[in-house]
């Protein structure tokens, strides 16, 4: 029974949790691109550029938040990356 635990810890933390904040990142930069594109119909390709760099930028902070000992649980860095990305 420990077995089949564990298991399940191991995949939901290593494999469905992680794949589920890709797979939501990449829809929101795909309804993103969606709206851009019907509001202007013009394929803004600096959007991906964009998203990337509000990714990137929240993990730096989040990295030297942690290095000063400030831990954020995924809620605050989450509403960290809302204005960013």
């Amino acid at each position: 029974m420990t077995d089949v635990l564990n298991t399940l810890a191991l995949v939901s933390n290593f494999i469905i949790v992680p794949g589920l904040a890709y797979g939501s990142q990449l829809a929101l930069g795909a309804l993103g691109i969606t709206i851009v594109y019907a509001v202007l119909r013009f394929s803004n390709f600096a959007h991906g550029e964009m998203m990337s760099f509000g990714a990137m930028i929240t993990i730096l902070v989040t990295w030297v938040l942690q290095a000063r000992g400030i831990n954020l649980g995924p809620l605050p860095t989450a509403l960290l990356a809302l204005p960013l990305g």
